[in-house]
């Protein structure tokens, strides 16, 4: 990262760092208020964070700020049109996801108060134009990875007895398909998951673990969806198989279009020159409608 590329975006440097130092904060405000607006008790819902009860750790208030600020300039660096909403919409993703990843860490909750607004925002973001997707390919996206992931869980609740992914989990999937899409979401699930299990095993081996305490999917999933924005800022078409596939294969209109303006072309440059001199030849015409039909793109 060079120096020069830190002072042309040194404003979303210092907002994003602003956010990352509220973050903190909000990540222990919302879920007790959330809990207390059920009248729940606050030690019974405790992650690996060591739940709302716990002092918020040092090194937390140092790295989230940084993170978040990392994240805020690497949106505007790589924000389309118009750059500075298509930016603000990102970086406002990001902060969700880091304000998301911290609340599920310490209490495994991922309220609906953040969730929802998430959702939202990514289904906005795509009728502007801000995500690789249209305001209804975004809607489905959401709707079939609901129905998807809700179906797995429920038949895994039906054969063990307990449910294999929390409703908050659901929700954020959904939501991140508005951004994301169908494809998007399955590849973070992926990705996600193999975390978890590397993670859990690595802070089980090392840090230890509160038999009381769950393990929470929520951070992985997070970390999963910010390396796949990270990658998709850089190379949306590859990243959207959908899209991507779309934009490569020409329609068979556009085929026949193509087709049918090269063989007009040819028809009147051969009628005025006929006009002009009779010794326009068969071979001729033949050449130029090679040239035309050369002229069509080609794909692999």
């Amino acid at each position: 990262m060079s120096l020069s590329y830190m002072l042309h975006d040194w404003p979303w440097w210092l907002a994003g760092a602003w956010i990352g130092l509220w973050l903190v904060s909000l990540a222990r405000i919302i879920p007790r208020k959330v809990l207390q607006c059920v009248d729940a008790p606050l030690h019974a819902w405790l992650g690996p964070g060591g739940g709302l009860e716990q002092p918020i750790p040092l090194a937390r208030r140092i790295w989230v700020p940084v993170l978040n600020a990392s994240l805020w300039a690497y949106a505007a660096d790589t924000a389309g049109h118009p750059a500075f909403w298509a930016a603000l919409s990102g970086a406002g993703l990001a902060s969700t996801l880091v304000l998301l990843a911290l609340i599920d860490w310490d209490t495994t909750l991922l309220p609906d108060w953040v969730v929802l607004p998430l959702w939202v925002a990514g289904l906005a973001s795509s009728y502007a134009g801000f995500t690789p997707h249209n305001l209804l390919v975004s809607a489905a996206s959401a709707a079939v990875v609901l129905g998807l992931m809700g179906g797995l869980a429920w038949v895994f609740q039906r054969l063990k007895g307990e449910s294999g992914v929390g409703s908050g989990d659901l929700k954020l999937l959904a939501a991140l398909a508005t951004w994301w899409g169908l494809v998007g979401v399955l590849y973070i699930v992926l990705w996600g998951s193999v975390l978890t299990v590397v993670w859990y095993l690595v802070w089980r081996r090392f840090k230890g673990f509160s038999p009381q305490a769950e393990w929470p999917f929520g951070p992985a999933l997070v970390v999963a969806a910010l390396v796949w924005g990270l990658l998709a800022a850089y190379s949306p078409a590859r990243l959207d198989a959908d899209a991507s596939f779309d934009r490569r294969r020409p329609s068979m209109h556009g085929v026949l279009g193509q087709v049918s303006n090269g063989y007009l072309m040819e028809k009147n440059i051969t009628a005025v020159r006929r006009s002009s001199s009779n010794a326009v030849t068969l071979s001729s015409v033949r050449l130029r409608a090679g040239a035309s039909l050369a002229t069509l793109p080609v794909y692999k």
